[in-house]
């Protein structure tokens, strides 16, 4: 049972993490349309600079908002290096979404304000979010402890977690027992 419950409180924590991913997605998505459509009225013939500009505006949103909210729990790499890499990463993200727009552009001629929004927002913002997603999680917002059990399995230390815990301490009758914050168990067996 208790992997159910390690599986649902992982799933849980998966949630409330996209949750807040989304959240600051949806914000970095209106700062990213309303500028690049700013700059697309201010100069029609420049799609590529508008969206371009679009997007490092709302990747310095994004990234405020996830150092700052979305992942504030999880471990910095090195502010230098995470920015490295997070700067890094949207620009692969922003050649994901301008693709679809150069192609609607340049390929198949399609120069309205409308077909360049559907070009980026419809088709290259989705795969854009999905390559980033994905690099946050992995590369840029790693976790400080990588294990999935439920609080009451994680050991305090390493040289604990390699020591199994003796019979005596295991549940007898389906009494329950949790870890205490030094690491000992108590049982919560109630008679």
């Amino acid at each position: 049972m208790s992997y159910v419950h390690a599986a649902f409180a992982r799933l849980q924590r998966a949630a409330h993490e996209l949750t807040k991913f989304a959240s600051i997605g949806a914000i970095a998505l209106v700062v990213n349309a309303v500028v690049t459509n700013l700059v697309w009225r201010m100069d029609p013939q420049k799609p590529i600079i508008g969206s371009i500009v679009g997007t490092v505006i709302a990747t310095i949103v994004a990234y405020l908002g996830n150092r700052f909210w979305t992942y504030k729990d999880r471990d910095s790499i090195g502010r230098s290096r995470e920015l490295v890499l997070f700067f890094a990463v949207n620009g692969i993200g922003m050649l994901i979404e301008t693709v679809p727009l150069a192609v609607s552009q340049y390929v198949m001629h399609f120069d309205g304000t409308l077909a360049n929004n559907v070009a980026k927002y419809v088709f290259g913002m989705p795969l854009g979010m999905l390559f980033r997603l994905w690099t946050y999680r992995t590369w840029i917002f790693p976790k400080v402890d990588p294990a999935v059990a439920a609080p009451q399995f994680q050991f305090e230390t390493a040289e604990a977690a390699a020591e199994p815990l003796p019979t005596s301490q295991l549940p007898v009758n389906g009494g329950r027992h949790r870890r205490s914050g030094s690491g000992e168990l108590l049982n919560t067996t109630r008679w």
